[in-house]
């Protein structure tokens, strides 16, 4: 079975998802790491706001806020289990 890597920003709400990369150009990709947004972790999408931003999402037992534009430059894999 092929996996299929998408950003952050177009999986559903309540994906379960594996951090596959963070895009380098990023600019806060440094403070993201430090909250626990690195390759390899599961994060779990939970809401998004009325106007698509921002994204709530839990990652190391943590809800993080993300803006939108943000989560486009986070590349995810589904992870096969749904919140």
């Amino acid at each position: 079975m092929k996996e299929i890597i998408t950003t952050l920003n177009k999986t559903p709400i309540g994906s379960n998802c594996l951090i596959c990369n963070i895009d380098s150009s990023l600019p806060i990709k440094g403070r993201l790491n430090e909250l626990g947004f690195s390759n390899g972790s599961v994060i779990d999408k939970l809401q998004v706001g009325s106007f698509g931003s921002p994204i709530a999402c839990r990652v190391c037992g943590a809800v993080i806020a993300i803006r939108s534009e943000d989560a486009d430059k986070i590349f995810v894999k589904d992870h096969y289990r749904k919140i």
